[in-house]
């Protein structure tokens, strides 16, 4: 996983230590063993629910989806994703309003806190990633006034 800060100026490489500062948690798991990760995650957060999301961009209902998701949103609740399959990115609002961006594959595991502004896209092909949470309400996508600005594609 590659993080960067993205300012007016230039980027520069982001610390875990800046990532922690922003609220913003990234580990990384076996993606073999996927479900026994899930499963310390719910146990931990005391979540009951999750998914298993499987997107593939050539399918146009899939394709609307990540672009749902390339707009500027924030969730209720944290969003946890733990990638199995497939890359993409995350960027990442920060509370300056400059913007944090995660590079993500399989096995990475990242966690954007509660109604913090943020957007994902994922690369060309399959994707596949699991993600619990404590109440489907939570993950409502609640959007940011779209803009250029605001939109990663």
């Amino acid at each position: 996983m590659r993080a960067i800060r993205m300012r007016a100026d230039g980027e520069s490489e982001a610390t875990e230590a800046e990532l922690q500062a922003e609220g913003i948690r990234c580990g990384a798991f076996d993606p073999g063993a996927a479900q026994l990760a899930l499963q310390r995650v719910v146990a931990d957060r005391g979540w009951t629910e999750h998914e298993d999301v499987r997107r593939d961009g050539s399918k146009p209902r899939d394709e609307a989806e990540s672009a749902r998701e390339a707009d500027e949103h924030c969730h209720l609740g944290d969003e946890l994703r733990l990638f199995v399959e497939g890359q993409g990115f995350y960027d990442i609002r920060c509370t300056n309003d400059e913007w944090l961006r995660i590079w993500v594959g399989a096995g990475d595991l990242v966690v954007v806190p509660a109604r913090r502004y943020h957007r994902f896209v994922a690369s060309k092909g399959a994707l596949r990633y699991l993600q619990p949470y404590g109440g489907r309400h939570l993950l409502m996508q609640l959007y940011r006034v779209s803009d250029d600005r605001t939109r990663a594609m």
